[in-house]
């Protein structure tokens, strides 16, 4: 196969920072190439590079052997460079349709006018041959999570061959799968497979599992530098992580040889009778000092809405929660976090933090008012970078400062603040949606590490997770939710874990409509 991007010698650093030191890399036609390390490793600085919104300080690019130095996205897109962002890029007020199409609305005027029934057409022809089995003209902004995420990857797989009618296009993945759910997941997979023989893949994923399946070349990088590269019939999930973070996976990954049994601790939080018209019915959860109860289920199972309903984040409209022995109440996220609740969402950028701010500044955000402020208006600055200092180093934030801005850092990073905000605080319950949704090998452990920490001091932990061996290693027991109903429950104590086949089983109990298919 020929070479259809090559990669010499490139080198990117931001102040001090060298981000990318002269990294070398083949991309041959019809096939997948992924790139795999810690958080902060480059990866997404090289998708900057190559998708026009940096530019590199040294080297060469060349794609399909001629010169490539793109100054803007729409550049890289005109020379079939699309991609699929760490972080979700839709308009949420805008239709389905204009979004799969977003960009490249100048191919639907005609004599200065928008043609939108052309645009629905080809935006509909784009779903069907991905198997998106959704309505286009609807918000965006009635999809779930995982939906949106179908639709910025069909976006970049497709759209640069159906619509601008580039013969072989490379698609940049980045995290792609990190939001979808298991159905999704495997949607995406039987893309791939489909695509591959007319579109060339570079893949960015911490799901190595997933790396070794998919790809026909695999890069590891550390700290900018290419430290190891390997075919997947060359190496084992083990290996990459040893290559990425310079150490073995531990043998007890989940760290259950810390999980005790709770059966005997007092009730720490309650759920009773909660409901959101068209989401979840009558829920009803106990929750043990010292328990992570794993919540578990498929797409349009009410799960994410059912921990924002129990946060408070969105109020739902029947139903009460209580903290220990407190009086019932309907869960407002203010009071709750007074009460000693804290809540991490699934979508960072949206609900975590706020990028442009100091990681000091974001951390401190669930605190000010009790701990960071007195009474007479004074701000305790020097607390707060003090306290911001030591999650860094706890939390091993890399390339960071208190005084950091939370949008120069990786996602995974990102991700760390948004939990330190929690950790400082002592709850007594905490609501994990995701809470290693693009997070690398090494700060996973870090962060189990942390949860059985708060589990071993009675914090009581609501978790859900789409990544199984996660729910189950970590979880006490496991609840699992279909169309916003209870329907059972899976014990898993450390001696006795359940396994995949038996939760896949119980969550596709009864018949459901997915919200995609297979790819036409």
């Amino acid at each position: 196969m020929s070479t259809l991007l090559g990669i010499h010698g490139v080198k990117k650093r931001y102040g001090e920072n060298t981000v990318l030191h002269g990294l070398s890399l083949e991309v041959a036609e019809r096939s997948v190439v992924s790139l795999v390390g810690e958080n902060g490793a480059g990866k997404t600085t090289l998708f900057d590079v190559l998708s026009g919104l940096t530019r590199c300080d040294s080297g060469e690019l060349l794609l399909r052997g001629t010169p490539y130095a793109p100054t803007s996205l729409q550049q890289a897109q005109a020379a079939g460079i699309s991609r699929v962002f760490q972080e979700q890029a839709l308009v949420s007020d805008l239709a389905v349709y204009e979004n799969l199409l977003l960009g490249r609305d100048r191919y639907f005027y005609r004599a200065g006018f928008l043609q939108r029934r052309a645009m629905i057409q080809q935006a509909q022809q784009l779903a069907d041959v991905a198997g998106l089995a959704f309505d286009v003209r609807q918000p965006v902004n009635r999809l779930s999570f995982s939906q949106r995420q179908t639709l910025e990857i069909t976006r970049a797989c497709l759209a640069p061959s159906l619509v601008e009618d580039i013969a072989h296009p490379l698609i940049l993945l980045d995290e792609p799968t990190a939001t979808l759910d298991l159905a999704d997941e495997q949607w995406f997979l039987s893309l791939v497979a489909k695509l591959r023989q007319q579109a060339s893949f570079l893949l960015v994923s911490h799901r190595l599992q997933e790396v070794l399946k998919l790809s026909d070349a695999i890069y590891v990088l550390k700290d900018g530098l290419q430290v190891a590269h390997a075919r997947p019939d060359e190496t084992t999930e083990a290996q990459l992580q040893q290559w990425m973070v310079g150490r073995e996976r531990a043998a007890d990954h989940y760290y259950q040889q810390l999980q005790h049994p709770i059966d005997e601790q007092p009730v720490a939080f309650t759920v009773a009778g909660l409901s959101h018209t068209g989401r979840y019915h009558n829920v009803n959860l106990e929750i043990r000092q010292g328990e992570i109860l794993g919540l578990g289920g498929l797409l349009n199972s009410g799960k994410e809405a059912l921990a924002k309903g129990i946060a408070g984040v969105v109020p739902p409209t029947r139903g009460e929660v209580s903290l220990a022995n407190a009086p019932g109440q309907k869960p407002r996220i203010r009071k709750l976090v007074q009460q000693g609740l804290g809540y991490i969402p699934a979508e960072r950028l949206e609900e975590g933090i706020i990028p442009p701010f100091s990681i000091s500044w974001n951390l401190s955000l669930a605190s000010g008012a009790d701990r960071f402020s007195h009474i007479s208006g004074y701000w305790y600055s020097r607390r707060e970078r003090q306290v911001a200092s030591d999650f860094v180093t706890r939390l091993r934030i890399r390339n960071g400062s208190a005084l950091k801005r939370c949008d120069q850092l990786s996602g995974g990073n990102q991700q760390k603040v948004v939990l330190a905000r929690w950790l400082y605080r002592q709850p007594r319950v905490l609501v994990l949606d995701n809470p290693t949704r693009g997070v690398d090998a090494g700060a996973k452990e870090e962060i189990y590490r942390e949860l059985r920490q708060l589990s071993a001091q009675g914090v009581a932990i609501l978790l859900l997770s789409d990544e199984l061996l996660e729910l189950i290693g970590l979880s006490h027991r496991i609840v699992i939710l279909q169309h916003g109903e209870q329907i059972g429950e899976i014990p898993a104590p450390a001696d006795g874990k359940p396994d995949e086949q038996t939760l896949v089983a119980m969550m596709l109990n009864t018949p459901s409509s997915p919200s995609v298919r297979s790819p036409q």
